[in-house]
């Protein structure tokens, strides 16, 4: 494939600019670019505009850190939900499926998926300060750490439990079912709902006080 420096000033600014997203190289961006070129100027200009209202008009709720239009989200204001239940999950793909497959009733708590060391992130304190204020200032009972059963999920549910250590909660994991290694986005919602009934206790973090 060509080198970028062939190509004229605006398709390079393009390449580099898709070469930003996570899984994206420099021959995955070309293609792309290309693909974009080829494509009637209605469906790029569709693009562009979709990226930036993506972007500029979403936000992430102020209570759970969920992808939102407005904060708090429509999920956190439901009161027909159980408030008393916080799923923890690790971005915002983890809620989308669970609401898709209707296996839960509670309420969520976002990490995004920069908090795990995923990619070499670095943990987002402010995600772990947030639930430890739900905890004590809403009334949470159970706290079911929904994240990946890889080491990355294992890791940021072992932080979530040190956060919330010494408060009057109740943690538990998801049921064994799901296979290790596999994404919860990509489970099927009988899968879920399984896992959703058989989560086991792991740790009772009650005050000693």
């Amino acid at each position: 494939m060509a080198s970028i420096l062939a190509f004229p000033a605006p398709l390079q600014r393009l390449i580099q600019a898709l070469e930003k997203f996570p899984g994206v190289g420099a021959r995955s961006a070309e293609r792309m670019a290309l693909y974009i070129l080829r494509s009637p100027v209605e469906d790029a200009a569709d693009l562009a505009v979709a990226l930036r209202d993506a972007r500029m008009e979403t936000l992430r709720c102020e209570v759970c850190g969920n992808i939102t239009l407005r904060t708090p989200c429509s999920i956190c204001e439901d009161e027909n939900r159980d408030e008393t239940l916080v799923c923890v999950v690790e971005g915002p793909r983890e809620v989308e499926r669970m609401e898709s497959a209707g296996v839960f009733d509670g309420r969520y708590h976002v990490l995004m998926e920069g908090f795990a060391p995923r990619e070499g992130a670095e943990p987002e304190p402010d995600a772990l300060r947030s639930l430890r204020g739900r905890v004590e200032k809403e009334g949470v009972r159970e706290i079911v750490l929904a994240t990946a059963p890889d080491r990355e999920g294992e890791g940021a549910a072992l932080l979530v439990s040190e956060a919330l250590e010494g408060l009057d909660v109740t943690l538990t994991r998801l049921a064994r079912g799901v296979p290790v290694g596999t994404r919860l986005e990509y489970l099927h919602g009988e899968i879920l709902a399984d896992a959703f009934k058989g989560r086991r206790e792991i740790s009772s973090s009650r005050s000693t006080s």
